[in-house]
């Protein structure tokens, strides 16, 4: 909810190993969730292109009113 993120700090996050899966899931349940493709340098030096996902302010309000409706507290 507070910034863009990598897919493996979202994995940790999330208490799971394929974030992009459960973005696959959270977009079916209505969220935009934009990912976006930043050059990088993988643990072995090669050029690589991880994925940076981030909410919309629409997509905050919708995770908000979840988060109401279940009662948890707001991010």
């Amino acid at each position: 909810m507070q910034r863009p993120a990598k897919r493996e700090e979202l994995d940790a996050r999330a208490g799971c190993s394929n974030f992009p899966d459960l973005a696959s899931e959270l977009r079916r349940r209505g969220l935009d969730l934009p990912c976006e493709r930043v050059p990088a340098l993988d643990r072995d030096g090669n050029p690589c292109r991880p994925g940076v996902y981030h909410l919309t302010g629409a997509d905050r309000r919708k995770v908000r009113r979840w988060m109401h409706l279940r009662g948890g507290r707001h991010a």
